[in-house]
Order: structure tokens, then sequence, then C-alpha cells
């Protein structure tokens, strides 16, 4: 029997909310490309074209790492914000999508 979830990829609710709180606080200009916000957060424009996903990407801890120092900002006052915003969202689950 195959398996109803094949042609389906794991979206992670933790991945999900940390893209979707960097594209919604971060990433809000109109008039800048993803080429120059790969710039200015120190990662390739592919990464921000991914962030900015509907359902984000499984992003690495060293890339989030390179976007917040360039923000100025420590990971655990990112977490921190993030959790705030989405903390009712934000568990180990996962969903097909």
């Amino acid at each position: 029997m195959a398996d109803k979830n094949t042609n389906k990829s794991k979206v992670y609710f933790s991945d999900k909310y940390v893209c979707k709180f960097i594209s919604e606080e971060w990433l809000t200009s109109k008039d800048t490309s993803a080429r120059k916000y790969g710039k200015i957060y120190g990662v390739n424009y592919h990464v921000i074209e991914k962030i900015q996903q509907e359902n984000g990407y499984n992003i690495p801890l060293s890339t989030l790492s390179t976007i917040c120092f360039n923000h100025g900002i420590k990971l655990s006052d990112f977490f921190k914000l993030v959790e705030k915003k989405y903390g009712e969202f934000l568990n180990d689950g996962y969903e097909y999508k």
C-alpha cells in the first residue's frame, strides 16, 4: 500500500513561523528586492525567496544566526520575539503540504 503523503513534504511549525516572522517583520518593503535583502542580511537571495514562501523552509541555524547578526539582534532575543508573536502555534509538530 502506497503512503498517502508520498508527494507531500513536511512543513515544521517552528520553521514556518520563524520564516513568517522574518517575512512579516523584517522583509516588509515592496521596493526592496530579494537580492538587496540578501546583501543586507548576508545571505544568498535564494534564501530570502525561500523565507518568503507561504510555508517558509527548513532554515539552517547558521543561516538564521547570520540573518540575526546582520539585523543586530541576538538569536535568543529573536526567538523570544517569535514566541511572543506566534507562541500558540509553536510546537514540535508538522503538517504535510
